[in-house]
C-alpha cells in the first residue's frame, strides 16, 4: 500500500514538473516572438527612413546640369511623340487624298460612259428620225403622184361622163299604175338602188323608185 502511494506521488510530481517546464517554454517562445516582431518592425521602419533619406540626398545632390538634361530628355521625348503623331496624320491625309482621287476618277469614267451612251442613243434616234423622214418624204411623193394620177383619171372620167350624158337620152318618170307592178321582171338588170327592172309591153325597161314613180331606162315607153 505504501509502495503504491509512493508511485502515485512520484507520477504526480513528474506531471507537475513537466507542466511547469512546458509553461516556461511557452512563455519563453512568446516573448522571443514578440521581441523578434518588434525588431523586424524597427528594422523595416529604419529601412524606409534610409530610403527616403537617400532619395532626398540624391535630389539635393542633383546639379542644375542634371536637371537641364532631364528636362531636355523629357522635351525630346515629347517632340518625338508629336512628330510621330503628325506623321501618322499626314499619312492618313495622303491616303484619304489618294482614295478621293481614285473615287473621282471612277466617277468621271462612269459619267463619261453615261454621256457616250446618251450621245450614241441620240445619234441612233437622229438616224432613225432621218430614215423615217426620208421614208415619209418618199411616201408623200408617191401619194402626190397617186393623187395626181387620180385627178387625171377623175378628169378623164368626168369628160367621159359628160360625153356619156350628152349621148344618153334623158330618163322619163311617171306615176306607176297597178299594172306596172305586174310587168315581167328582167333579172339581168337592176335599178341604181338595186330596184327590180320590169319590161313593158313594147320592150321598154323601167323601175319603180321609192316615190312610186316609174322611171324608164330608155326613151321607148312600155
Amino acid at each position: 500500500m505504501k509502495k503504491n502511494l509512493l508511485i502515485v506521488c512520484f507520477t504526480l510530481g513528474l506531471l507537475v514538473a513537466f507542466n511547469g517546464m512546458a509553461q516556461d517554454d511557452k512563455a519563453s517562445k512568446s516573448k522571443a516572438k514578440k521581441e523578434m516582431t518588434d525588431a523586424d518592425k524597427a528594422a523595416k521602419d529604419q529601412a524606409k527612413a534610409d530610403k527616403k533619406a537617400a532619395k532626398e540626398a540624391k535630389k539635393d545632390a542633383m546639379t542644375d546640369a542634371d536637371k537641364a538634361a532631364k528636362d531636355q530628355a523629357k522635351a525630346d521625348k515629347k517632340a518625338a511623340k508629336d512628330a510621330a503623331k503628325a506623321a501618322k496624320t499626314d499619312a492618313k491625309g495622303t491616303a484619304d487624298a489618294t482614295t478621293d482621287a481614285a473615287k473621282k476618277a471612277a466617277m468621271d469614267e462612269k459619267m463619261a460612259k453615261v454621256r457616250a451612251a446618251k450621245e450614241a442613243k441620240k445619234e441612233g434616234k437622229e438616224a432613225v428620225d432621218k430614215g423615217a423622214a426620208t421614208a415619209d418624204a418618199k411616201m408623200d411623193k408617191a401619194a402626190k403622184k397617186a393623187d395626181k394620177a387620180a385627178d387625171n383619171a377623175g378628169l378623164k372620167d368626168d369628160k367621159m361622163s359628160k360625153t356619156a350624158k350628152a349621148s344618153t337620152p334623158a330618163v322619163k318618170e311617171e306615176k306607176a299604175t297597178p299594172a306596172d307592178y305586174k310587168a315581167p321582171v328582167d333579172p339581168s338588170k337592176k335599178g341604181p338602188n338595186g330596184e327590180k327592172v320590169m319590161t313593158g309591153p313594147r320592150g321598154g325597161k323601167y323601175y319603180i323608185n321609192k316615190n312610186g314613180n316609174k322611171t324608164y331606162l330608155s326613151s321607148i315607153k312600155g
